[in-house]
């Protein structure tokens, strides 16, 4: 089934169930072909969003929700941020 979907992510005519995941936007189904499907056309824009996320996971960075790269230094520096906020917190109620 896998390898099916690997096709309909790459179609035009994809759609969405929130009960199935990716279906036929033709059919309302899973794919039922087995080596090719006869109609599909593909989606050359999501086919290059693949690309490039594929690409920015090999580079090691990390892939925000909209597929944009989010260095690994902002999350650091995110992280630290978050601590020093906790201890100046904790020191503030430790002073009352």
């Amino acid at each position: 089934m896998s390898y099916q979907l690997e096709f309909c992510k790459k179609c035009v005519n994809k759609s969405f169930s929130s009960s199935e995941g990716i279906v036929c936007g033709l059919t309302n189904q899973k794919p039922t072909f087995l080596s090719q499907c006869p109609d599909f056309v593909k989606d050359e824009k999501e086919e290059q969003k693949m690309i490039q996320r594929q690409a920015v996971l090999d580079e090691g960075d990390y892939v925000d929700e909209n597929g944009n790269s989010v260095s690994g230094w902002r999350i650091a520096g995110s992280v630290i941020i978050f601590i020093l906020v906790i201890v100046r917190l904790a020191v503030r109620c430790s002073n009352n």
